[in-house]
């Protein structure tokens, strides 16, 4: 038998599919976000189902990705089996890709889910999108006993071992602080799509930002980080990627964006309270305050008044919410992650929502870019710390970023 080895940190470079826009992707992207919110404890299936008509009516639409959150444990987030949703969704659409939005990689038994991931594309025909992050909510995480503290590590040696399983053609082995595989290991079947399916970072810091570039991942990050901490994350994978010697031109950049289209700013801005209950939420889940499952969303200290909320928000007309989009595409913003199920919104409401970015949104953005000059101006820049970038972002805010 053939077998090869490995240890963390290896250079699996020559693996890695590069981050630049493929000229059939080079419109705007847009996605549909999903994580199942369910402040009042309805009836599960007809929560899933309600979000199986969104994705499928969005499809029609020509909308071209959805992507899944995992969450455990609390009505924050009702996805706490990602894969399996995404393989109920390949089943029943024909076209979009489907992604995580993120796998939390700390949590996992590295094998196993790269043979699930293997087996996933190969059922919804190479449509699989792999988005993995490493993890911010203690309490999630404590329930399989693992520990925030050394999700790093974790997430670094899932992550080179999920590589491994899904392009060594060998038996392996593996040598980790918290990962282990010492009997020689090949992992079938492999991933349709060569080397592996199209890989996502969650994630806001230079670190991410790093790890993206020098991986070839597409990044997605928040627009609750505001324009100019957008742009200045941009800005860091644009320099990761001159550091590494790879192109910068025509990058991808993915953005999450909580959304929500009505006929007027005003009708738009009355689903303000539901965009509260999810940001009042993930505040509660951090500070670890659940009972019985249920989040207490609450008003908590520092919390942005309405404005200043509503303009981390793509909420407003039509018109309006093209002009959102425009603005941040202006700073790298390729492809559009929108959370439009959030805090119980009325299903009426959302397919409205949708039914409009279709019909008008869609339409009016998909020949927006970046602007060509932008990398070479960012190079212009010095690049930021971790704490200068955070600060660009000013109030940071609901998201689910993970590194």
């Amino acid at each position: 038998m053939n077998t090869s080895s490995c240890k963390r940190g290896d250079n699996l470079c020559p693996y890695f599919k590069q981050l630049q826009t493929t000229d059939k992707e080079k419109h705007m992207q847009f996605g549909l976000f999903y994580e199942w919110p369910n402040p009042t404890l309805r009836n599960w299936k007809i929560l899933f189902e309600e979000g199986m008509e969104q994705i499928q009516y969005s499809e029609a639409l020509g909308f071209d990705y959805c992507l899944i959150a995992e969450h455990h444990f609390t009505n924050y987030g009702n996805s706490p089996a990602p894969l399996l949703q995404a393989l109920h969704i390949g089943q029943r659409t024909r076209r979009i890709k489907i992604g995580t939005a993120a796998v939390i990689l700390p949590v996992w038994q590295p094998l196993r889910l790269a043979e699930e991931i293997a087996v996933l594309d190969n059922l919804i025909d190479g449509r699989f999108m792999a988005g993995i992050g490493r993890g911010y909510q203690g309490y999630e995480m404590a329930g399989f006993g693992s520990d925030v503290d050394v999700s790093r590590g974790r997430f670094q040696e899932t992550l080179d071992v999920l590589i491994k399983a899904w392009t060594s053609d060998e038996a392996f082995t593996y040598e980790g602080e918290y990962v282990n595989i010492p009997n020689p290991i090949t992992v079938f079947p492999k991933p349709l799509q060569k080397p592996y399916p199209p890989m996502w970072l969650a994630g806001t810091s230079v670190d991410s930002m790093n790890l993206a570039a020098k991986m070839d991942m597409l990044p997605l990050s928040s627009s609750q980080m505001g324009y100019d901490g957008v742009r200045a994350q941009f800005g860091s994978l644009v320099h990761a990627r001159a550091a590494y010697g790879k192109p910068i031109d025509n990058l991808s950049f993915g953005l999450q964006c909580i959304t929500h289209v009505a006929p007027t700013d005003e009708e738009a801005f009355e689903a303000l309270k539901y965009a509260r209950w999810q940001n009042r939420a993930q505040r509660g889940l951090n500070r670890h305050d659940v009972v019985n499952g249920q989040v207490n969303a609450i008003p908590y200290e520092g919390e942005l008044d309405d404005e200043a909320f509503r303009d981390r928000l793509f909420f407003g007309s039509p018109e309006t919410v093209i002009e959102k989009f425009k603005k941040f595409s202006d700073v790298g913003a390729t492809h559009i992650s929108n959370w439009m199920m959030f805090g119980g919104i009325e299903h009426e409401k959302l397919m409205r929502s949708i039914r409009l970015m279709g019909e008008e949104v869609l339409p009016a953005l998909r020949d927006a870019h970046p602007p060509a000059d932008l990398t070479a101006k960012l190079l212009e820049e010095q690049p930021l710390s971790n704490e200068e970038l955070q600060s660009a972002g000013a109030a940071r805010a609901p998201r689910d970023m993970a590194t």
